[in-house]
C-alpha cells in the first residue's frame, strides 16, 4: 500500500496508519538533513571571528556604561536621586533612574535645574555613544547640535 493510494477519511486501518506514519517520518528526516549544513574551516573561522568581535563590542559597551557613572556624585533632592551634568551653561540634573534609558539613538529626556530654590524642568535631546564616556546633550530639539558632557565626579 502506498501513501498516495490512501484517501482522506475519518478512520484508517492499521496498514494505512503505518503507511502514513512511515511517510511522515521520511519527510521529517529529509527536513532534518536539509537543516544540517556542513561548514568549511574557512566559514567556521569567519563565524567564530564575527561572534568574538560582537562579544568584545558588547563588553566594551558595558564597560563604558559602568565607567560613565562610577565614582560620580549623586544628589538627593525631595527623595529623588540626581546626577549633575558638567560643561553645560546651567547646573542641570538628570534623574538617576533616567540614565538606563539612554541609548545610541537620541531620546528626549527631562533635565532639572535650580531656579530660586525650586526645581524647574527642561527637555533635552540626549544620547550616548558606545565608544565614549561622555553624554551628548542638545539644547534644541529641532536644531540638533550635541555637546559632550559628563556627570560630576565625587
Amino acid at each position: 500500500m502506498e501513501y498516495n493510494d490512501i484517501k482522506r477519511k475519518e478512520i484508517y486501518t492499521k496498514e494505512e496508519k503505518q503507511t502514513i506514519m512511515e511517510m511522515l517520518n521520511k519527510e521529517r528526516k529529509a527536513k532534518e538533513k536539509q537543516a544540517e549544513k556542513k561548514y568549511s574551516e574557512e566559514e567556521k573561522r569567519k563565524i567564530l571571528t564575527s561572534l568574538n568581535q560582537e562579544r568584545k563590542n558588547i563588553e566594551i559597551s558595558e564597560d563604558v556604561k559602568v565607567r560613565r557613572v562610577a565614582n560620580k556624585k549623586i544628589y538627593t533632592i525631595n527623595n529623588t536621586q540626581y546626577y549633575k551634568l558638567e560643561n553645560l551653561e546651567r547646573g542641570y540634573l538628570m534623574r538617576v533612574d533616567d540614565y538606563p534609558k539612554l541609548t545610541n539613538r537620541p531620546k528626549i529626556i527631562t533635565l532639572y535645574y535650580d531656579f530660586l530654590g525650586e526645581l524647574k524642568k527642561k527637555d533635552f535631546l540626549i544620547q550616548i555613544r558606545s565608544y565614549s564616556d561622555k553624554i551628548f546633550v542638545s539644547n534644541d530639539l529641532l536644531k540638533v547640535y550635541f555637546k559632550a558632557c559628563s556627570f560630576e565626579n565625587n
